[in-house]
This record gives structure tokens, C-alpha cells and sequence, in this order.
């Protein structure tokens, strides 16, 4: 039982590594801010990123009659 478990393991970890290899690599992506990101073949909008800082940037404004700025 305790080796099927551990090679189950094994088995999820080695999964996850190539799936992490696979996927997007947001480190090499240049973040311009409001959740907008570019790498050298694309660019891409982080939408619940996005929506939260222009909201929170919208009621940040609001609240102080436009003297709070924009934050990114």
C-alpha cells in the first residue's frame, strides 16, 4: 500500500513538472500594468487583475474628488 502510494506520488509530481514546463512563462512577460502583459510573440490581458485595479483605482478617485492618481 505505502509504495503504491509513494510511486502514485512520484507519478503526480513528474506530471506537474511538465505541465508547469508546458504552460505560460510569466516571468520572460514584461507587465505593463492594469494586468496587461507582453512577451516577444504575444500580448495578453489578465482580466481579474485588470477589473480589480481599475476599480479599485475608480472608487480610490471617486472617494477623493480625483486627487488619489492612478495606481497600477
Amino acid at each position: 500500500m505505502k509504495k503504491k502510494l509513494v510511486k502514485a506520488l512520484d507519478i503526480c509530481g513528474m506530471i506537474g513538472i511538465v505541465f508547469t514546463a508546458l504552460g505560460t512563462n510569466a516571468e520572460a512577460a514584461t507587465y505593463y500594468g492594469n494586468g496587461l502583459y507582453c512577451n516577444k510573440q504575444k500580448c495578453w490581458v489578465d482580466w481579474s487583475k485588470a477589473i480589480t485595479i481599475i476599480g479599485n483605482n475608480a472608487v480610490a478617485n471617486w472617494a477623493t474628488r480625483g486627487h488619489a492618481g492612478w495606481n497600477y
